[in-house]
Parts: C-alpha cells; structure tokens; sequence
C-alpha cells in the first residue's frame, strides 16, 4: 500500500488563554506580599507605568479606601524575629568574618521555639566546616537571649536556662542531668529514691520548673520565616451594617504614563523607527494589561469576601460555633465564577475582622451532619475539641474517645476517635498521656 500526503480540512473546537487571561489567573494567585513586590518590579520594568494616588470610591460591597488605621492593628513589621533579636546582639561582638559566617549559617538551623534542628556534627558536615568551628557559633547563640536558646532538645534547653538562675536546687540540677527519661513520665516515686529526697520536694521541683523556664524560648517573637500577615480585605460594622473594604496601604496605585503616550502618539506620526513604536506599543499594552488584571483581581477578591460574609455572618457575629459549612462550589455558583478562579482568589489571600485574622480559605470547610439534620463546619468541631482540653481536669486529661464521645453527647454530632486524634494534632495539642499533671 503506497503512502500519501493529503490535506483536509476540519474544524474543531479548542479552548485557549489570552495573554490577558494568563496574566490576569496569575495575578490573582499572588499573595499580598507578592503582589507588592510584583507591582513594584513592573514599575521599573515598564516605563509606560506610572503611580497614582490611592482613591476612595464607593463600591457595590462597601468602601474601598487607604486602611492606614488598620495596618498597625495586624501587622507585625515593628516586631522583632527571633532572628533581628539574636543579630542585634551578635553584632556587639567584635568577630571575625568567618566566625560570623558560622553564626549566619547555625541561625538558619533555629526553629520558631529557639531549637536547633539538627545536631551540631550535621550542621558542619553539610556546610563542609569544622565541627569546632560550628560548636563555637552554637556556644555564643546560646549565651544570648532569651535563655534556652540554641537547645538541640528540651533538656538541653531548661538546663541552659537553670544556668543563668541563681537558687536553684541541686537536686533538680541532678534530676534533669542524670534522670530525664523519670522527669518526664512525672515518676515522683522513683524520682525521690535515686536523688534521696521525698515526693513533695520533688512536685516543688516541678513547679519551680514551670514557674522559671519556658519550653518554648523564642515564643515571644515571630516566625523565623518573618513572615508578615498584612489583610487584603479589612471586615468592620460601620452604622451596624457589615463593610468589606480592600487594603490599598502601601500597595500603589498604577496608570499608563502620560508622558509616555504623549512618546508614542509623536513617534508615531513623526518618526520611521519602527523599532522604538514597537517598543512602546509592547509596554503601552503590557501596561493596560497589568492595570486591568489588577483591578479583576481586587474585584473578585471582593466578590468572593462578600459571598463568604453572606455566608458566615453568625460567624462574624456570635464566633466559631456558628461557622457554616461552605464549599468552593457554592460560591463559584454563586459567583459564576469556576472553582479554579476561587480557589487562587482564596489562597494566601487575608482577612482581618473583629474576629480576628483569617486566611479566607479557612471558611472553606467540609459538612458534618449532626443528628438532628444541621450541617456543621470541621473547623466548629475542631474549636469544640480545642475547648474541651483547654477546659479539662489537668490531672485527668479527656482520650480521645473521650471527647468523642462528649461531643456526641453536647452537640449530638457523631465523630471518629481518629478524627479527633487528627483534630487535636491539628491543633498542636498533645496525647492524653502527656497532658496528664500529677501534681
């Protein structure tokens, strides 16, 4: 059978994105930092951007304005990382470059509690230096404060602390050296024979270890990613009706420079350079792009706060018992938008309201039906498991089957003892067995 080249001709259908599309999808994924730091590159990319000053104008979900007097409320700027603490210490001492190499290098191993994470012989393999070398940097950091910092564990890090207090016990001293392991599972009886001493001094132990050291250091400070949550949608009553309003601080305002098409109109009636109005032409359209994805963007996160406020306002009124279920399909229903478009509308997007702050997906939440038909958000139950241990007999803490079965019977919702297990790790609570105070 010979072969052949042949044409035909059919038609079919594809779907396909705009450049405008793309860039306006994208654009509305960022998140608020991101969306700072990307708005200012485009302005010293494209010349044919300009700022503008921010505008108040009224909008279908209430008024858009500068929230100046918001921003201090929310956001953490002013507050030290763990890692501003520690280097406006470190920098009093007079080191050489490559000590404060390794001191760079030991501070990218803290956790947010003020714990190395990994043990010092791994930290100077990985970064090919000398093991001494990397003990050193450790050695200063934990001479800084707060004390505790720079623990490898929890032992190590109560004994850095009891370091720097006078008074303490001696025989606490030995009990956390010599006999963590009993110190840990509350032991008292076992505790008291290998130190020599009776079980009440040993509970006084532990309570001077509750009242003088803090398990967690660093917890005064925020995250070592200094991650800053600044709300890209502020929720407040204003004359007892609820007002979503877009964060417009410090994220400017863009228009097409005047000057710039003023440029292009000249060039393009007296110049042959086509090279320059193709330049020209490609900004001048980037530009309107990037203003109109902008705007979509501030619409549809509008949009989409406005339709969780429709939803949730028990919530925003009476607090997390009257979370409502509430699905990325509702709202594209509702929105008309696709479930796709919602989900990067919701993503690392922020909102702060008398509630407190929220990331808004959080009020995206599965249904849990309780018995008498009402459908329940997983994030009430949560705040239920959360309210339950917060509240227990700190000497009989609830298992987990407990408090299922409690919150069978109080709310008449039916949940797995798995699920509150995945509830509480969630939460970042501990197991029964480690809540337990016996003393």
């Amino acid at each position: 059978m010979a072969l052949e080249i042949k044409q035909y001709l059919r038609t079919a259908q594809r779907l396909t994105l705009t450049t405008d599309l793309k860039n306006s999808l994208t654009i509305l994924a960022l998140s608020r930092p991101e969306i700072e730091n990307f708005v200012s590159l485009e302005l010293e990319k494209n010349p044919c951007l300009a700022k503008k000053s921010l505008y108040k104008k009224e909008t279908s979900y209430g008024y858009s304005e500068s929230a100046q007097g918001f921003r201090e409320i929310v956001d953490d700027k002013k507050s030290f990382s763990l890692h501003e603490h520690l280097a406006d210490q470190l920098s009093l001492l007079r080191l050489s470059d490559y000590e404060n190499q390794c001191l760079a290098i030991v501070l990218q191993y803290l956790d947010d509690s003020g714990y190395l994470l990994s043990p010092i012989e791994q930290i100077a393999e990985q970064n090919k230096l000398h093991v001494d070398d990397i003990k050193f940097a450790v050695d200063v950091i934990r001479k800084c404060d707060p004390a505790g910092v720079g623990a490898v564990n929890l032992q190590e890090c109560l004994l850095l602390q009891l370091s720097r207090l006078s008074g303490v016990p001696t025989k606490l001293l030995v009990i956390i050296k010599d006999h963590w392991d009993d110190f840990e599972k509350q032991n008292f009886q076992k505790l008291a024979k290998n130190v020599q001493d009776n079980i009440d001094n040993i509970k006084i132990y532990y309570r001077y270890i509750k009242d003088n050291c803090d398990p967690r250091p660093a917890r005064q400070f925020g995250q070592i990613d200094n991650y800053t949550i600044v709300p890209d949608v502020f929720l407040f009553k204003r004359e007892g009706e609820w007002v979503c309003s877009l964060n417009q601080d410090g994220l400017p305002g863009l228009k097409l420079s005047k000057k710039y098409e003023q440029l292009l109109t000249q060039l393009k009636e007296m110049t042959k350079d086509k090279d320059a109005v193709k330049y020209l032409n490609d900004n001048m359209r980037a530009a309107r792009s990037l203003i109109k994805a902008l705007e979509e963007r501030n619409k549809t996160i509008l949009r989409v706060t406005d339709a969780i406020l429709k939803s949730q306002k028990e919530f925003f009124e009476l607090g997390a018992d009257y979370l409502l279920p509430m699905t990325l399909k509702d709202v594209s229903y509702e929105l008309g938008l696709h479930e796709s478009t919602i989900s990067r509308a919701t993503a690392g997007k922020f909102l702060h309201s008398p509630r407190g702050v929220f990331e808004l997906k959080y009020f995206f939440n599965a249904r849990i039906e309780s018995r008498d038909g009402k459908d329940l958000a997983n994030e009430s139950i949560k705040q239920w498991v959360h309210d339950i241990i917060k509240n227990e007999d700190k000497a009989k803490p609830y298992s987990d089957q407990d408090i299922s079965e409690l919150i069978e019977k109080e709310k008449t919702v039916k949940i797995a003892r798995r699920t509150v297990a995945k509830y509480r790790d969630e939460l970042g609570l501990l197991p029964s067995s480690k809540r337990t105070r016996k003393f």
